[in-house]
């Protein structure tokens, strides 16, 4: 072989080469953008679906009576010295936790120990064990 058709060949297959990885690349980048706009679609439509119905439960809810508040029935403030603020937010976010009023009482609210949730996360994580 002489050296030109040595040339021919290797500039051939360089191209070659180049254009079945630049195909390629394209056909992955095609498939990746159908894929999102597949996915797009359906969350929108999952969105949609949560729309109409937060839609529905609002329009539910107005026409229901409004619901009745309870007093409590033994006053939590005295037993632990906290102030009615402290009270009515724990109370929220018990109640809201359940659903109903109907399934919990809250008897009593005491303070946690002397450290805090976080405190007591830290010490765990800075003596845990090799």
């Amino acid at each position: 072989m002489d050296m030109m058709n040595k040339f021919t060949i290797s500039a051939s297959m360089l191209l070659t080469g180049f254009s079945i990885v630049f195909a390629v690349l394209i056909f992955l980048i095609f498939i990746i953008w159908l894929y999102g706009k597949i996915i797009t679609t359906a969350q929108n439509k999952a969105i949609e679906k949560k729309n109409a119905k937060i839609k529905a439960e609002v329009n539910e809810s107005k026409q229901k009576p409004k619901a009745v508040v309870k007093k409590a029935e033994t006053p939590v403030k005295e037993e632990s010295g906290l102030s009615d603020e402290i009270v009515a937010v724990i109370s929220a976010a018990v109640y809201s936790m359940y659903g109903s009023t109907d399934k919990v009482k809250i008897k009593s609210i005491k303070k946690s120990g002397a450290r805090s949730a976080w405190s007591n996360a830290g010490v765990l994580n800075n003596t845990r064990p090799f």
